[in-house]
């Protein structure tokens, strides 16, 4: 493994030192930071520290850019001592002097409880979008053990996720991991979810109440297990600690699984509904939809808001099978590959040529655009409209195509067959094709006409 000391040490004195770093936790290309003081994160230090790609302030976070190798960085500066003996690493919501805005603390709670499962996600759309073209094409058995093996590597996560959120949210909120599991199983148990018909009448503990399913849900483990830390720090409180061992636990599931199946589960429902409503009058013009959602969710995921947008439009896709707005807020990503693309190729500076390289090779394989952005787009507003505009034709060929997700995949190469079972496949395809073309035309005749003047 490569040695990033130099680099670690750096960053620890953009970021104001060990001392300032309350929590450090990653995602797929950044190191995330809460600090005690935000003022001491050094955003000009950072951004000339060689290996930095770029800083962003988002979601309760203080994030800085290193790219694909995150993990190894992350992984040695773990390692320090003064780090090491701090404990940190875990998602948690930190107590800071500094106000975070509810949408950033809300952004930080998807990231929280939903980030550890975006790879499953991805890697479950691979194998559901292979074995479906093998189905199709009448290699395997639709109804064949086969075929639901391969296809339950996705689905099982879709339709289990109450059981998984359950596990992160408890981290999320500090509270016992394996009783928030049990109370997720609990209400996926199939005696009692085959039970809860949504919108039909049901009957637990003698009240009456109109049940939901809990199946591809989000919203009211969310709320259970919120109410659940709450509930059991004041046991915690008044419970002699000889008795905790089994009175936490019991009392918590006692009190919180028929909760959230007569409370919890309603009140999700309607929230759910509401956002469906919002939903289907947004997505009504699938053509709007994929402009809009081509030309700007790239920088919506730059943002780090799109943790509060992914699992809307995850619950929309496991209630109805499909999902357009998946689809097209690829195409931006693809416009990205097209700007680097022609930097890469048609920019005078070395450093700019080899920067676009990699990150058109990272986002083609991988469909990560972040090193691409920070290291090359951002540089020019120029750049930033050609990805826009790029990124908004490609969505508009899928809106005329209506094409629609079936499964969670990303962009790029390893995550291809994921998109094989789509809604209008081939016009998904002329879809990225168009984006990337468009993006390197508009950015070639930008860099020849010397209008990008930062990479003359």
């Amino acid at each position: 493994m490569k040695d990033y000391s130099t680099l670690i040490q750096e960053i620890i004195k953009g970021v104001g030192g060990t001392s300032n770093i309350e929590n450090c936790i990653h995602c797929a290309t950044r190191l995330r930071f809460t600090l005690k003081d935000g003022s001491k994160f050094d955003e000009k230090a950072l951004k000339n520290v060689k290996g930095v790609l770029g800083t962003l302030v988002s979601s309760g976070y203080y994030q800085v850019l290193i790219g694909t190798h995150v993990t190894d960085v992350y992984n040695q500066l773990m390692d320090l001592p003064e780090l090491k003996e701090k404990g940190l690493g875990v998602s948690e919501e930190v107590d800071s002097k500094e106000k975070v805005g509810l949408l950033d603390r809300f952004s930080r709670l998807m990231s929280d409880v939903y980030a550890p499962y975006i790879p499953l996600l991805a890697t479950g759309g691979i194998a559901s979008g292979i074995i479906g073209l093998l189905a199709n094409m009448g290699i395997v058995d639709s109804a064949g053990l086969t075929y639901q093996t391969f296809y339950a590597i996705f689905y099982a996560l879709i339709n289990f996720f109450p059981i998984l959120l359950a596990f992160t949210a408890a981290k999320h909120f500090k509270c016992n991991q394996y009783v928030a599991v049990t109370l997720g199983a609990a209400i996926m148990y199939p005696g009692v979810s085959n039970l809860l018909v949504t919108g039909e009448k049901a009957s637990l503990l003698g009240i009456n109440f109109t049940a939901y399913n809990f199946t591809g849900s989000f919203i009211p483990i969310l709320l259970a297990i919120f109410f659940m830390s709450y509930f059991e720090k004041t046991l915690k409180k008044l419970l002699p600690e000889i008795t905790q061992f089994i009175l936490l636990p019991l009392l918590c599931l006692v009190v919180f699984v028929p909760l959230t199946i007569l409370v919890f589960g309603p009140i999700g429902g309607m929230i759910a509904n509401g956002i469906t409503a919002v939903y289907n009058l947004i997505c009504g013009n699938t053509i709007l939809v994929g402009i809009v959602f081509g030309a700007f969710f790239s920088l919506v995921i730059l943002l780090g808001m799109h943790w509060a947008i992914t699992p809307i439009l995850l619950g929309v896709m496991a209630e109805q099978g499909f999902e357009p707005a998946l689809a097209a807020g690829g195409m931006g990503n693809y416009a990205a590959l097209g700007v680097c693309l022609a930097v890469a190729l048609f920019a005078k500076n070395a450093g700019d040529k080899a920067t676009a390289g990699s990150a058109a090779f990272t986002n083609a394989l991988c469909g990560i655009t972040e090193p691409g952005l920070y290291g090359i787009i951002l540089r020019s507003k120029w750049l930033i409209g050609s990805m826009i505009v790029s990124g908004a034709v490609g969505g508009l060929i899928l809106g005329i195509g209506k094409v629609a997700a079936t499964n969670f995949a990303f962009s790029g190469i390893l995550a291809f067959s994921g998109w094989l079972g789509c809604v209008n496949f081939p016009m998904y395809c002329i879809g990225i094709v168009t984006a990337i073309l468009v993006g390197f035309i508009t950015t070639s005749v930008l860099l020849k006409s010397g209008k990008v003047k930062e990479f003359d």
